[in-house]
Order: C-alpha cells, then structure tokens, then sequence
C-alpha cells in the first residue's frame, strides 16, 4: 500500500518566482494552507477504498491545482489577467517547482488557486489580493484555501489547529453588534461589538492579514460601540477607508459620531455628518461612496439617507434623501444601474432598495414593524418612492405589508446568464408579527425571498421555505463564474432566537444560499429559486468552538471571498471563481 502524506503538501506545495529585470532580487513564494481536518489526511491511503473519512479538504493525487495571476499598475486601475500556472499533484510534494516569471516592480498582484480532483470538480479555492511587489524582498505568502461554498475554521497549522486558528478579540461565549469591512487590500477590519462573557462593550479595533493569517490590533475606536455601521469608502488610496460610526455605547447610549479610518496612518477623523445619535443604521458601498441609510433615534427612526464620499480635499459628507417612513433594522441591498459605454467607461446611478425594518428602538420583539405601502422603498438622489410588493400571482400572499420584517439580511445577485444582466434581492431570515395588534406574537421567518422589480413601482417575489430559520442574519455574495446559471450567498444565521442573549453555538447555523431561475411549470413561466445548499461541514457549525455569533459580522474581500468574524475564531467561504 502507498501512503502519501498530504499533510505536508500545505507547506510543500510552493511557486518560486525569479524576477528576470536587471538588478532583480525578490523570490516569490506562495504557500497553501488546507483546512482543519482532524488527521484525516494524514491517514488517507489510495489502496485502502475506505469510504470512512471526509477527504474533500485534502489534495490527493491526481489532483490539479491552478494559479491564476492578475495584475494592475495603479491602485485605481482594476485588475487585469497577467498568466496562469497548471499544477499536477503527483506526490507527496505536491507539484513544488521553480520557474521564471517577470513580476514587475511597482505592481500590484492578485493570485487565486483552485483545487479540482481528477474529474476536473473545483473542490478547494483562495487567493490573496493586493500583493505589492517591489523586486526587493523575498516574499513568502500564505493562501489559505477552503471548501468551495462552505465555511472552513481559518488555520495556520492544521497540525495544531486549536492552538494556531485564526481568532477574533471575543472569547468562548462569543459576541454581538460588532461590524467588519474588508479593506481594498484584502484585509478585514473589525471593530467595537458585546462580549458575552465579559459582559461588556468592546472598544478594540483589529485587522486580519490573510497572506499571513495573522491579526493585529489597531487604534481603538473613539469610543466603546456595538450596534453601529462600518462600510468602504474608496478615496483612491492602496486601501481605502472605512467608515465606521453611529451605535450604543457602553452606558447604553445612542451615539451621533461618525469617523473614517485611515488603516495607513492608524487614526480616525470625525466626519461633520449631521445626523442624530442613533443605531441599528445600515451602510452600503455603492460605486466607492457610503450610503448611510436610517437609525432608530431616542424619539423613533431617522428617515435620512446620506452619502459620504472622498475627492482630491478629503471625506465629506452630503444629504443623499429623505426616506418616506424612517426605520432602522432593516435590509438595504444596492440596485443601481450601471451602464458601460462604447469606450469601457462605466456610470452608476445609485439605487438603494431599503425592505422592512421598524419604526422606534425597543427591546427585540417589541418593536413597531414598518408596514403598509412603505414596506419597501427606492431611494435614488434626492427621492425615495414606496415600492408596491407582490408574488406571482399578484397578490401579498406572504402579507409582508401586514406582518412586516425585522433585522432581515438582503443581497443583491445580479443574475447574467441572459442576455441582459437582471439584478435580484435575496432577502431572508429577521422576524415578523404574527396576529392582531393585541393578542400579537413574534415568529422567525420561515421563508426565503427573491425580489425582482416589475416596471418602475413594483416588486414581484417568489418565495421558499428554508430548513434554517434566522432571527438576525448577515450575509454577503460569493464570487462566481460569469454567465452561471446559480449564484450563492454566504450567510451567518446566527440564531432562531429573537432576543441576542448569550447562547450555545449549538444554537447558531452557517449555511451557503443558492439562487437560480427554474421553469414553474404550474404558472408557465420562469421564477427565482433560492435553497439551502447541502454543507460538508458536520450540521452547518464548528463543534469544536462555544462561541456563538448572533449576528455577524461578514465581511466579502474583492476576490469573492467571505469571511465570518464575531465569536471566538474566523471562517472563510470559498468562492466559485476569481471575478
């Protein structure tokens, strides 16, 4: 019998690159790093036909591995394909080799590997984003893979993963209300949240370096925060900024202060905003801008939508509309319209779809949903209008107007497998009342949704039910093949509970969502589909962890991947494919 000891291919399997200018000094090594697999690797035999063991976070032989190299010059510049690399797996070396590539100093690089097995399924994908090389250094970068569209427990040594996973700020008992953005260079800024089990609001501030799989502390944020918004905002420098602001605070205060933080020179600038000292706002980046959309105030729900952007003077920020009903825990997903000219240039107009939420601050389950005609709402500059809401049959019958919907996640999916690329909604999980106003209950969710707009003041839906029901849910869309037929949606549900208080992660459930058009054969045309897509993990959770993440963060890098932070450990979502 032949066993091959793959364990050391997540070290073994390396690129040297020799840069070939005059005067070149830099070698360029990129190492993989499986999953957590509990050994399994180690003891797989190719004789033995064994069906005990899951080896799909293995490399076997056989396998092929494909590196894929992208490159810009200009941090504005988007990426551009520079070449590829075929690797077969044939030993327990795993295909380690040398070859000559010219990496040009002063240029910005993005690597992204997939994984197939021999019948050519992608299983395993990373990659690493925002790689400067300046043919000075010897490089040596980790790029972790995990399981494509399921969530893997981010390691640096598999053989000792319960001491080398990657680990937020929060311990065992996990958190909630913290906020993560990932920055233009692929790292994931975090910040503020609860801590169950210190009971207390979090000040702390991190970044998560995933070429070394490594976090670091950061300059705290100006004040204890939880609840609060962090989003983007794309001023033209090698990471951007993130906006981060807004919340409770530690003496259960609503707070008014927006910052932008600047991971350069590790410090926050107040923003003149504005706005009232609120929480539960939602942030989104459209086209580089952040919209901050809503906020439960200490009288009700701000109606303000603003808009903070950078030019060659600064951040600064702008009333963007006026909301028809104010709200806050509510979903907000982007539906601009994007055009691309005969040249390449592309023009957004900004579209924010703004679903459900409730109109005051009150404890969970007590709040007044938004219903009615201003259950959803389009919100372009200057304007928002009330949104009409119906199924295919043309009627609410999910009475969404009636029930309304709290603490939902939304995601737009702009479906390309047409000619014309049509964008949908995706929202699931949040809570809705069930009864009249005096005898009236609060139930969870049973459904899935995919919004898609018919004509200018209406919204079709199809709906689904879902075997995991989610109280307050947060999500992201994975990176997939252009013209796919299905789409995915990496969510953290978190809980079915209403209330956020510490539980068991036995409570909480990770799952990824697939979305696709089928053939309703009943109504004779085509809907959207969404389902739970089938895990490779144990019951969708990390039964090795007691940390719980009620309700996120998630944070997507711009190769697609997802990564969840919160609890105790991250977890990474393997996308379908480089964008």
């Amino acid at each position: 019998m032949k066993r091959l000891l793959f364990l050391s291919l997540a070290f073994a399997l390396a690129f040297l690159f020799v840069a070939c200018d005059s005067g070149n000094t830099g070698d360029f090594k990129i190492t993989l790093k499986l999953p957590v697999d509990d050994g399994v690797c180690q003891d797989y035999d190719e004789d033995e036909n064994s069906e005990e063991g899951d080896f799909t976070y293995c490399i076997n032989k056989d396998d092929q591995v494909l590196l894929s190299i992208y490159s810009k010059s200009e941090i504005k510049d988007d990426y551009v394909y520079a070449d590829r690399k075929l690797i077969r797996v044939t030993n327990n070396v795993g295909g380690k080799e040398e070859f000559i590539r010219s990496l040009k100093k002063g240029t910005y690089y993005r690597f992204f590997v997939e994984v197939t097995n021999k019948n050519e399924k992608l299983k395993l994908t990373g990659g690493i984003d925002g790689v400067y090389y300046d043919d000075k250094n010897n490089y040596d970068v980790d790029i972790f893979l995990a399981a494509v569209g399921d969530f893997v427990r981010v390691v640096s040594d598999r053989q000792r993963y319960d001491e080398n996973s990657l680990e937020s700020y929060f311990n065992e008992d996990g958190s909630k209300g913290s906020a993560a953005v990932a920055l233009k260079d692929g790292r994931i800024y975090m910040a503020g949240g609860y801590g169950f089990e210190d009971d207390a609001v979090m000040q702390k501030a991190s970044l998560f370096n995933m070429k070394e799989i490594s976090r670091k502390d950061v300059k705290n944020l100006p004040a204890k925060l939880y609840d609060h918004v962090a989003a983007l905002l794309d001023d033209g420098t090698e990471t951007g900024k993130v906006i981060v602001g807004l919340g409770m605070t530690e003496e259960d205060e609503l707070n008014d202060s927006v910052w932008a933080y600047d991971p350069k020179g590790d410090k926050y600038d107040l923003i003149s905003l504005g706005a009232p000292a609120m929480t539960k706002a939602k942030a989104i980046t459209i086209d580089g801008s952040v919209y901050i959309v809503g906020g439960c105030t200490a009288s009700g729900a701000s109606k303000a939508v603003y808009k903070i952007s950078a030019n060659e003077s600064g951040v600064y920020a702008e009333k963007f509309a006026d909301l028809n009903t104010g709200r806050c825990n509510h979903a907000v997903a982007d539906v601009s319209d994007v055009k691309i000219d005969e040249n390449g240039v592309k023009t957004v107009t900004p579209r924010l779809m703004v679903i459900g939420g409730s109109t005051n601050y009150k404890p969970e389950g007590k709040e007044t949903p938004v219903l009615g005609e201003n259950f959803a709402e389009i919100v372009t500059k200057g304007a928002s209008k009330p949104l009409n809401v119906a199924d295919r049959n043309g009627v609410d019958d999910s009475n969404l107007k009636g029930t309304g919907l709290i603490s939902p996640a939304a995601v737009s999916v702009v479906m390309d497998d047409k000619e014309e690329n049509e964008t949908v909604v995706a929202v699931l999980g949040g809570y809705l009342r069930d009864g009249d106003d005096d005898d009236a209950s609060w139930v969870t969710n049973p459904s899935l949704f995919v919004f898609s707009e018919k004509g200018e003041d209406a919204l079709v839906y199809d709906a689904n039910s879902t075997p995991n029901e989610c109280s307050r849910p947060s999500a992201a869309l994975l990176g997939s093949e252009d013209k796919s037929v299905l789409k995915y949606v990496a969510v953290n549900c978190g809980t079915k509970e209403i209330d956020r208080t510490s539980r068991y992660a036995s409570d909480q459930v990770v799952f990824v969502l697939q979305v696709k058009r089928v053939k309703d054969s009943d109504l004779g045309m085509e809907v959207f589909s969404s389902s739970v897509k089938d895990t490779l993990m144990d019951e969708n959770r990390d039964k090795e962890s007691d940390a719980v993440l009620v309700d996120g963060p998630v944070a997507s890098d711009g190769l697609g991947q997802v990564f969840m932070l919160g609890g105790k450990y991250v977890y990474q979502v393997g996308s379908y494919a480089v964008p």
